[in-house]
């Protein structure tokens, strides 16, 4: 995958989320869920007043959210974490001890554990020194359902750490409610997380499940639509199914007939299927429809792309790809 690409996916999970309709630091009006795309359940908070500043799945597949309140100087992140069994309090209560056996040294105050509304909290309170040192009121929660651990952190600094009161309200308001109906650019994360650790069979049924809804009504901008019929293309290819993958880059061409990308992977596509006068040819289109081009990130050199090697030492192939890489007149 050319460098801008993997960028491009990168950003896509990292924690500043590019969505197409939605602005960086969106305002959050009331209460927010926050759920994994195989779940039908959601956490929900009021995080009124707060900005979302991140809002993706890191690349181990946690769902991860950071949000901030500026006028109560307070920050917020929920972690959501599936696990290979059955997630329990125990768990969560672990879970805090290692936070509290961590926090110890540099708190001030605590750490102590309380509960709210059944709910584990633990919290300390940090004073920074140096300059104009504030204090810092720190508050981590962990609930579980099924196979998932919800971690919640919530922090404040200045005078107002003193009760902690706006903190608390924030867990008060913690449910368990029915997730949102998931839309394309939430599949098209889903899958991308375990497609870059390399697990393609994982990465497939959402990246399907998201061309499914982009078919239906296309909501990615551009660039991620590219990005997500690229990825499925190579998804299936990298576990042998070329048939699907050919399928998945021609319907990308039906949209954009002239993207040399989609030809390129084409013409790797037909490489695995043993087709050389087709990937031939599909190798002459992607660069013709590049040189048409105002395609700013550059093609691969087919020579050296371990797709095409078998037919590295075809006198034929051998000369079109050294035909290809001359500069255009």
């Amino acid at each position: 995958m050319p460098s801008s690409m993997k960028g491009l996916l990168a950003s896509v999970l990292a924690y500043a989320l590019i969505a197409a309709g939605t602005g960086f630091a969106e305002e959050i009006p009331h209460q927010r869920r926050i759920a994994l795309i195989d779940k039908a359940w959601a956490v929900s908070l009021d995080m009124t007043g707060y900005r979302v500043q991140a809002d993706g799945i890191k690349p181990d597949s946690r769902r991860y959210v950071l949000a901030a309140n500026d006028a109560a100087a307070m920050q917020l992140s929920v972690t959501l974490e599936a696990v290979s069994g059955q997630a329990t309090e125990q768990g969560c209560l672990a879970h805090l001890n290692r936070i509290a056996r961590t926090a110890a040294a540099p708190s001030t105050s605590g750490p102590t554990r309380t509960e709210i509304h059944q709910l584990p909290v633990f919290e300390y309170l940090l004073h920074e020194t140096g300059g104009q040192g504030t204090d810092q009121l720190h508050l981590f929660a962990c609930t579980s359902k099924e196979n998932v651990y919800a971690d919640i952190h919530l922090s404040q600094s200045g005078s107002a750490t003193a009760d902690g009161s706006q903190l608390r309200k924030v867990l008060e308001s913690l449910s368990i409610v029915a997730a949102a109906q998931a839309g394309s650019l939430d599949y098209f994360r889903a899958g991308s997380a375990p497609y870059l650790q390399g697990h393609f069979t994982q990465a497939i049924p959402h990246y399907e499940q998201a061309i499914a809804l982009e078919r239906a009504n296309p909501t990615l901008d551009k660039a991620l639509w590219r990005l997500l019929v690229h990825n499925l293309g190579v998804a299936y290819r990298r576990t042998g199914d070329l048939a699907r993958a050919k399928t998945t880059i021609d319907y990308g061409l039906s949209q954009e007939p002239a993207n040399p990308f989609f030809h390129y992977d084409l013409a790797r596509t037909y490489a695995g299927m043993n087709e050389r006068d087709r990937a031939m040819q599909s190798l002459h289109d992607a660069f013709l429809h590049f040189r048409r081009s105002n395609e700013r990130e550059s093609i691969p050199d087919p020579r050296q792309d371990i797709s095409f090697g078998r037919f590295m030492l075809d006198p034929a192939f051998r000369t079109l790809t050294e035909s290809l890489m001359q500069p255009a007149i």
